[in-house]
């Protein structure tokens, strides 16, 4: 039996065919369509043959099932189960307006003592003679360590954890063949790559490759009251100047939401494409010896959008004269839209992670359907250095770890639902801390932090200097020591904002626990006020706190609550004077309805004050099972 609550739903495959019935209900059939079982390690394909007369099919699975797609036939196989587990999953195969075909998967735990060993993708490796992009495969093992080799004399190959980054150089000789060899223990799993020979025609001299590019943020919020349109400017830059005049068009890539979010394990909704206006026909026109040129976009407020859902405008560079090229890999800008709900004061929740089962605060709903909270903090990552390389990493407890692996059953849903899900960033009685980082320090471990969100689906950090034991702190080009100061964590800061809104292709979000040396006296670093790169501040228990320079009330939590123990109060009054006040969150931590730890009359007097309605009774809790271990599925009170 399957539980629908057990499956981590991701990505889509898409296959065409030639019509629709005409009388409303397509035809859909999977061969064979009986359950499928796998080993724990070693399996062979599974193909399925796709006979529908829908125009699109579709393939959602749980996230260690692997599959592949060409034409009609569907390739299923599963990534190495390290667990001493059985794993169910199931895919659902959707075409039109037929009744999708499920098929339940199950995986075999691994036996104690095994090694198991897996690579995705395992297909083999086709390279052009040059300008490739590399492939990045993920090694899935129980082993303590794995290897590779591959021919170096014509390929380059990176290993992160359990990634493996490969790519080929240009040829400018015959072709290649080669394998990528992957070993753990005694499993070795093995991997075709060939490359293309070098051509013998030469390379055109008349195109010029160009970008497209915007200085602008990448997302806007229309406010809940009298939103108003919006301007966006685009620019696209040629390598060198064009001899002649040179035209891009620009066009609203619907179908590209669907791969954006395949690739990026996000549920983006298409921004209404009439309310997308762009000047000069959709047309950039770069004059002969220029180069460069701009095009307005206009984003307009619209009765379709509600507070739900996040809408990706998808804009692509397309060539329209002969004498440029796009870069493939700057052909696109998209800009992420939200409404603004009737909330004007948001609610920020920490979750103590080692107890509670983050997928709790689902449960509290307001009168008019909207969420009571906005933001959820998985308190806590731990900021940590590494001895050998001297470097600050970010560290995650066994708790920390199982969200994290799992974000799609534990973190997703909550993004799906409007709630920012940020990584606590805490101190963990070692030398390191936002305090003493160096500027290069602060760079590197801003880097980490950036590529953290993008891997684990996050929506930024919330800092909080506590517990970090600065006396034990290395000194070296990357830590200060035990000299700290609130200039170099507000460097840190200022240079985390930065990589998340370069390198998070969704809006990000920076937080701070006034705590250690943080407080509202942060100074400008390069250039820019702390409000420029801080959105949201939190004072103790019990208190308010100060905007830091350069803001106003609105990134302040009027109160911040402590569930457990019963710090910091909040009535109807107080709430609606904030309110009033400008203030823009309130702040609780460690709320838990299972452990008993839910303040309900102050929760239900923040949502009488802050928004004159009614919190529903809570009908629903989720569990926290044991070290490490969550349940997704949800209960009935």
């Amino acid at each position: 039996m399957f539980l629908a609550g057990m499956f981590a739903i991701s990505g889509a495959f898409v296959s065409c065919d030639d019509s629709d019935d005409t009388d409303g209900v397509n035809k859909l059939e999977v061969t064979p369509s009986a359950d499928i079982s796998f080993k724990a390690d070693g399996n062979e394909d599974v193909v399925l043959t796709v006979v529908t007369d829908a125009e699109k099919w579709s393939v959602e699975k749980t996230d260690w099932i692997t599959v592949r797609q060409n034409g009609n036939k569907l390739t299923v196989n599963a990534e190495a189960n390290t667990t001493e587990s059985v794993r169910p999953g199931r895919i659902t195969i959707s075409a039109g307006t037929a009744e999708p075909v499920k098929i339940n998967v199950l995986q075999e735990a691994v036996e104690v003592g095994e090694t198991v060993l897996s690579v995705t993708p395992s297909d083999p490796i086709a390279f052009e003679a040059k300008g490739n992009e590399a492939v990045v495969l993920t090694v899935t093992t129980n082993a303590a360590e794995w290897t590779y080799t591959c021919p170096e004399e014509w390929m380059t190959a990176t290993k992160e954890g359990d990634k493996l980054t490969v790519n080929a150089k240009d040829n400018t000789g015959d072709a290649h063949v080669g394998q990528i060899v992957i070993t753990a223990e005694q499993k070795t799993v093995k991997i075709s790559v060939t490359q293309k020979a070098a051509s013998t025609e030469p390379d055109p001299t008349d195109k010029i490759a160009g970008s497209l590019t915007t200085a602008d943020a990448l997302s806007h919020t229309f406010p809940y009251k009298e939103p108003q349109a919006v301007k966006k400017t685009l620019t696209f830059e040629l390598e060198k100047a064009a001899e002649a005049e040179t035209r891009v068009k620009i066009n609203f890539d619907e179908a590209y939401v669907a791969e954006f979010n395949y690739l990026n394990g996000t549920k983006h909704v298409a921004f209404p494409k009439a309310s997308v206006a762009m000047s000069n026909n959709n047309i950039v026109t770069i004059a002969a010896g220029a180069t460069s040129a701009t095009i307005e976009v206009t984003l307009s407020p619209s009765a379709e959008l509600n507070t739900k859902d996040t809408y990706m405008v998808p804009l692509q560079a397309v060539a329209e004269s002969d004498n440029v090229t796009v870069k493939t890999d700057a052909a696109r800008v998209n800009f992420i839209v939200k409404q603004q709900g009737s909330k004007t004061v948001r609610n920020f929740l920490y979750f103590e992670v080692n107890d509670t089962n983050p997928l709790n605060a689902l449960e509290y709903v307001l009168a008019d359907g909207q969420l009571f909270f906005d933001a959820v903090v998985l308190f806590s990552g731990n900021i940590h250095w590494d001895t050998q390389s001297g470097k600050p990493y970010m560290h995650y407890n066994d708790n920390v770890t199982a969200l994290l692996k799992d974000k799609d059953l534990y973190i997703q849903p909550l993004r799906d639902r409007g709630i920012k899900v940020l990584m606590g960033v805490l101190g963990d009685h070692d030398g390191s801390g936002p305090a003493n980082l160096t500027e290069k320090g602060a760079e590197v471990f801003a880097e980490h932090i950036a590529e953290m969100c993008v891997e684990y689906g996050l929506d930024g950090i919330c800092m909080d200097d506590e517990y970090s034991e600065y006396y034990k702190a290395p000194t070296n080009e990357y830590f200060t020591g035990s000299s700290t100061s609130l200039k170099q964590a507000t460097y840190f800061l200022e240079r985390a904002n930065y990589y998340m809104k370069k390198d998070v292709p969704w809006e990000t979000m920076t937080a701070v626990f006034y705590w250690g040396v943080y407080g509202s006296g942060m100074p400008a670093i390069n250039g820019r006020q702390p409000a420029e790169f801080v959105d949201m501040v939190n004072a103790n228990y019990g208190g308010s706190a100060s905007p830091v320079a350069g803001g106003d009330k609105s990134m302040c939590s009027f109160m911040s609550v402590e569930c457990n123990l019963g710090g910091g109060w909040v009535s109807e009054d107080s709430a609606r004077q904030a309110k009033e006040a400008g203030y823009g969150w309130c702040m609780w931590f460690a709320l838990d309805p299972v452990l008993g730890r839910e303040p309900w009359s102050k929760l239900s007097a923040a949502a009488k004050g802050l928004y004159d309605q009614e919190l529903m009774p809570r009908t629903g809790y989720y569990k926290k099972t044991g070290a490490g271990r969550y349940d997704p599925t949800r209960y009935e009170e």
